[in-house]
């Protein structure tokens, strides 16, 4: 009998679960409050299998788990598992061995990768957590899924104050279609009504420019073209990828969206190679 590996990564939300019978691999997300579930999963599919978890919420998995498992840390794990599926995906020999890592799930950490060392640079409280509470707070809405249908239903950009409105009567040194002001327009709300798809398509557009922003600023003081953005919350969200690739390309530099990309950090605990963390 081959021996049975699984990877978790316990996010705030979901947990990532990837998982080897042999040469198959397997990729399921289960809600990481329901533990129990997570449990009775991992006894229904496997006999003895060896399990390595990561991610902010690993402690609490490891404290219920019957079995004994291995804590692996975060960002080494998703830096790891980014690797493993750039090269799987022919990917790493076109970039090469020195790229960004840009992981966007509750909130974002951005993570410069070079061979096999990895730095965390930095990271930003915008991310899905932002989508879903301000989409909440200016909407009422809280399903993730009908917050996405309302997004890619609107036009967002008549909340936002752009370069051209700002350089209304001459040439402006940049692009005038960029934002320069997210919600900028928002007061005048009391003159003209703005719908549901406007202000969840409008936070969209904050949040994708915002990490774009601070990707490729980073991507520029270390040298490197290449970001590679991954995360839950560009699951099913190609609105949210339209916006990040066309402003990293804006910039200068190459967006790399991975299939099965939010279950990087669960590939790197399964993997567990252990890269170092740089230091720069």
């Amino acid at each position: 009998m081959s021996q049975e590996y699984v990877g978790i990564d316990a996010g705030g939300t979901l947990s990532k679960i990837v998982y080897t019978h042999g040469e198959d691999w397997g990729y399921k997300k289960i809600a990481t409050n329901r533990v129990a579930e997570i449990n009775r999963w991992i006894q229904a599919n496997f006999t003895n299998p060896h399990i390595h978890i990561t991610g902010g919420k690993a402690g609490v998995l490891l404290q219920e788990f019957p079995v004994s498992a291995k804590n692996v840390n975060e960002f080494e794990a998703t830096c790891e598992g980014v690797n493993w599926l750039l090269e799987q995906n022919g990917i790493l020999s076109q970039i090469g061995s020195q790229f960004m890592v840009t992981n966007v799930g509750t909130g974002t950490s951005i993570h410069y990768v070079q061979q096999d060392s990895y730095e965390r640079i930095g990271g930003s409280g915008m991310g899905g957590g932002t989508l879903l509470g301000l989409s909440y707070l200016l909407t009422g809405e809280d399903h993730y899924d009908k917050i996405l249908e309302l997004g890619r239903k609107g036009e967002g950009e008549g909340l936002n104050v752009t370069v051209s409105d700002i350089y209304s009567h001459e040439t402006p040194p940049i692009s005038g279609d960029l934002t320069a002001s997210n919600f900028g327009k928002a007061a005048q709300m009391k003159d003209k009504a703005f719908s549901k798809e406007d202000y969840i398509s409008a936070i969209v557009r904050m949040i994708g420019e915002t990490i774009t922003t601070m990707s490729v600023q980073a991507a520029e003081r270390l040298k490197t073209d290449a970001i590679i953005y991954i995360g839950t919350t560009f699951s099913r969200h190609d609105t949210l990828k339209e916006i990040v690739k066309g402003y990293t390309e804006l910039r200068g530099k190459q967006a790399y969206f991975l299939e099965y990309g939010e279950y990087s950090g669960a590939i790197g605990a399964l993997l567990n190679n252990g890269l170092k963390k740089a230091v720069l």
